[in-house]
């Protein structure tokens, strides 16, 4: 049964693809290098944690390190294996670009294509597991279409209160405008985040006593409360900081701040002091979150194939509902 280990190394891997995708998008606009720069490092960093905990789970470093090249052979028939190709291309691809943008290598093209192979990789190695759960019919309560839509919006929640908190030093116009950007992409992210959880549980199909059992489970746990607080929480910080953007909050005489030494041009206007530094417990109630996320629907579907076999029947409903319907288990 996967357990903390494998929690991590999927929260890792969405941390590592959005935030990579985040700044895949930002190098094609050519107007964040400042912010790119810094978190090319850091995206490396998390496809490296992303690898370390699934090869701590593994046990074995040296299956995680040939993985990649074995998994290819089993890639048109497992999405384990499809996983293990798209984290690989992940860590390949944050460190191309991690190498490009820390040397200042500032030819565009070559950039640019990186950082598209990037934002593909990450796409791909943040959604991956969803579908791998939603794909694994012996677990009912993952064999639900809407856990790859949860577990996009969770990666991109999750990475943008990190690419917050990277952006959240300089003044130079390239931080000043990822910062105003990733505000309003947090909110974005957070009503994201809320509307797939809802997909999810209002998908999950009842006629299984393992559902049941899960969805009872997952509701009783103090962590998927705290889950929904820290993203109510984020959602009306965030959605504060949007208004700022807009010009709302600064009619109320909020202090807005412009890039010192901004000459010729209109300068790019900050977040207001207070906005700006507030946000800093909107993004880590993203990052925690993230992580509750990813652990609740694995943790609340094991624990209801474990627990379901146990009897020949369990009470769903005041009916008794046989549960064998894969078989027993020895």
């Amino acid at each position: 049964m996967w357990g903390t280990y494998v929690a991590l190394a999927l929260y890792f891997t969405e941390i590592a693809g959005m935030l990579m995708a985040i700044i895949g998008l930002m190098e094609v606009t050519r107007r964040y290098d400042s912010f790119t720069r810094r978190a090319s490092v850091v995206a490396f960093i998390a496809s490296i944690l992303a690898l370390g905990f699934f090869d701590l789970d593994l046990g074995r470093p040296n299956a995680g390190i040939t993985a990649p090249m074995a998994a290819f052979v089993y890639f048109g028939n497992s999405w384990m294996a499809r996983g293990i190709v798209f984290v690989g291309g992940l860590l390949l691809f944050t460190f191309l670009y991690m190498v490009v943008t820390v040397f200042k290598f500032n030819n565009r093209l070559i950039r640019g294509v990186i950082a598209i192979l990037g934002f593909f990789a990450g796409i791909f190695s943040t959604t991956y597991s969803g579908f791998e759960l939603a794909a694994t019919t012996g677990v009912p309560f993952w064999n639900n279409a809407g856990i790859p839509a949860l577990y996009l919006a969770d990666g991109i929640f999750a990475a943008t209160g990190l690419a917050y908190l990277i952006a959240l030093i300089g003044k130079s116009e390239d931080m000043i405008r990822a910062r105003v950007t990733l505000t309003k992409l947090l909110f974005f992210s957070s009503i994201a985040e809320f509307a797939t959880w809802f997909l999810f549980m209002a998908s999950v199909n009842f006629i299984y006593v393992f559902n049941q059992v899960a969805y009872n489970y997952l509701l009783s746990q103090a962590t998927f409360y705290a889950d929904m607080a820290l993203t109510a929480l984020t959602l009306i910080i965030s959605g504060f900081g949007s208004l700022s953007i807009s010009g709302v909050i600064s009619m109320f005489g909020a202090k807005v701040e412009a890039p010192s030494g901004a000459m010729g041009k209109m300068p790019v206007t900050d977040l207001p002091t207070m906005i700006k530094y507030v946000m800093i417990a909107a993004a880590i109630f993203a990052l925690v979150g993230g992580y509750l996320t990813r652990a609740d629907v694995l943790f609340a579907g094991q624990y209801a194939y474990q627990l379901a076999p146990m009897t020949p029947f369990q009470i769903v409903t005041n009916q008794p509902v046989p549960i064998g319907s894969f078989g027993w288990r020895g």
